[in-house]
């Protein structure tokens, strides 16, 4: 999952002077005097002069507080130069020392939680921030130190430990705190209600992302696929459709889930209109799977001329003997003889000993009056056992027919 970029306040209580902290703690001029000069080089970036002053400073008899204070400024300098993991050292350094006031071992124990996320210290950085949440709610400051980015903070340290279950509800807190969140997370909510396998919670996470990016075609896609797990098919379909209507599927495979769908729930007519339109748009590629497929939802709607053009373009761009043999057994039901002959000699010249397709065979020439070719096709087909006895019924029919002629 990708981290989020955690914005450390780089000087942090940086602010120092002798008539504020000297209420608060025992913290001596010089040592305050030394401290505003490495504040000031830092501030002009001159980094090795910040570390001289530091380091003359640590080599004195400091006060906690005064070494609270060191190891925080040298955690900053730290900072400054992007080097987390000394920044951690020593602001975990200073905090131990629990030497400042309550609001200044608060911040700290902030941003040493910060830091232990920022890197990848998962167990550890979730405690410090629990704790540090904690600490905050008993002084009843939360509403005014407790950031919905703090709580997302949270929730990505336990989604990185796959503590889904901890994650859920900072998430929504922080969702609900930022007021119109960004896209990531939202997606951070829903991976947990994945995982969890919490589908009315996704249902709702879903529905507010296709509502704010529509244009995102894998939230229409994952809200059907919810909608279905949830056995609320209509809606499923509902949705893919939404998503067609609007322009919004991107690929191939949720045009074709909506056509299924559509055939599924007994809308074949329009799932062929829909499979046509995305076939004649390049949205679906030609292959013989997708016009199996539009034959077959053509038949199912009863649009049987356009699913016997479908099927005579796949027959003839790649002949099988089960395309001729549908092919033919259409054409049976739609009495066109003289294509329903052509159809089973193709079946046939691919399958000799179809015995079925010969007693069609023979049907269709009866239909078109060729009589001598019509016993020629029962005979054949009387020699095998799963067509002998129709077989011999319409060579007595063919008797009793010529008979009469």
């Amino acid at each position: 999952m990708k981290r989020t970029t955690i914005l450390l306040p780089l000087l942090l209580l940086l602010g120092l002077n002798a008539t504020v902290r000297a209420e608060s703690v025992n913290i001596s001029p010089f040592v305050l005097q030394q401290l505003n000069a490495a504040q000031q080089a830092m501030a002009q970036e001159q980094y090795v002069r910040a570390a001289e002053v530091l380091d003359k400073l640590e080599q004195q008899d400091l006060s906690p507080p005064g070494k609270a204070y060191m190891h925080q400024f040298r955690g900053n300098l730290a900072l400054q130069q992007k080097r987390e993991a000394e920044a951690l050292e020593q602001f975990h350094a200073a905090w131990q020392l629990d030497a400042l006031t309550e609001q200044d071992q608060r911040r700290l124990l902030h941003t040493v939680a910060q830091l232990q996320l920022t890197l990848d210290q998962w167990k550890k950085g979730t405690v410090s921030l629990e704790r540090w949440m904690q600490m905050v709610n008993a002084a009843g400051m939360a509403d005014r130190e407790i950031r919905a980015d703090d709580y997302l903070l949270l929730a990505q340290g336990y989604s990185q430990q796959e503590q889904w279950r901890k994650v859920v509800d900072p998430v929504k807190t922080a969702i609900k705190m930022k007021g119109r969140a960004p896209e990531d997370w939202y997606r951070l909510q829903l991976a947990a209600h994945f995982q969890l396998k919490q589908w009315r919670g996704a249902t709702a996470v879903l529905e507010l992302l296709t509502e704010r990016y529509p244009q995102r075609s894998q939230y229409w896609e994952q809200l059907a696929s919810v909608y279905q797990i949830r056995e609320r098919h209509a809606d499923a379909l509902a949705t893919l459709r939404a998503a067609w209507i609007g322009g919004h599927l991107q690929k191939e495979r949720q045009y074709i889930w909506l056509v299924q769908l559509m055939m599924q729930q007994g809308v074949p007519q329009r799932a062929a209109e829909v499979l046509q339109q995305s076939l004649q748009a390049g949205s679906v590629r030609d292959t013989l799977k997708h016009q199996r497929l539009l034959a077959q939802a053509q038949l199912d709607a009863k649009l049987y001329e356009q699913g016997r053009n479908t099927l005579k373009r796949i027959a003839e761009r790649k002949p099988d003997y089960d395309t001729w043999r549908q092919l033919a057994y259409l054409e049976l039901q739609l009495k066109r003889w003289s294509d329903m002959k052509r159809s089973i000699d193709q079946a046939v010249a691919l399958k000799p000993d179809a015995g079925d397709l010969l007693l069609l065979r023979g049907i269709a020439d009866i239909n078109r009056a060729e009589y001598d070719l019509a016993r020629s096709s029962f005979e054949r087909a009387s020699a095998y056992s799963g067509t002998r006895d129709q077989a011999k019924s319409w060579l007595s029919y063919l008797e009793q027919l010529q008979g009469r002629s």
